[in-house]
């Protein structure tokens, strides 16, 4: 639920987009489904909340032979920005 708020917030405070939650919601579940797809990664304060999460995909380049990552749909709530989460 975490992940879908984070994605919905940054669409808003980015680019002033709403995102549905019936969209987005089964595009992220997908990600969990499919390890092909990428994965995501929280940061969690100290007494368990998630403070801010990312996506990473993949990319292969037939350039370097090998695979790159892509960080993608990083959010970090307000309160936690500037303190070295992301």
């Amino acid at each position: 639920a975490a992940l879908i708020e984070f994605n919905q917030a940054m669409a808003l405070e980015t680019e002033g987009k709403t995102l549905a939650a019936e969209t987005l919601t089964p595009g992220v579940e997908a990600v969990f489904g499919d390890p092909n797809k990428g994965f995501y990664v929280v940061a969690e304060d100290d007494a368990g909340r998630i403070a801010g999460g990312l996506m990473v995909t993949f990319e292969w380049s037939d350039w370097r032979d090998g695979w790159f990552w892509w960080i993608q749909s990083v959010y970090i709530l307000p309160e936690y920005r500037g303190q070295g989460i992301y």
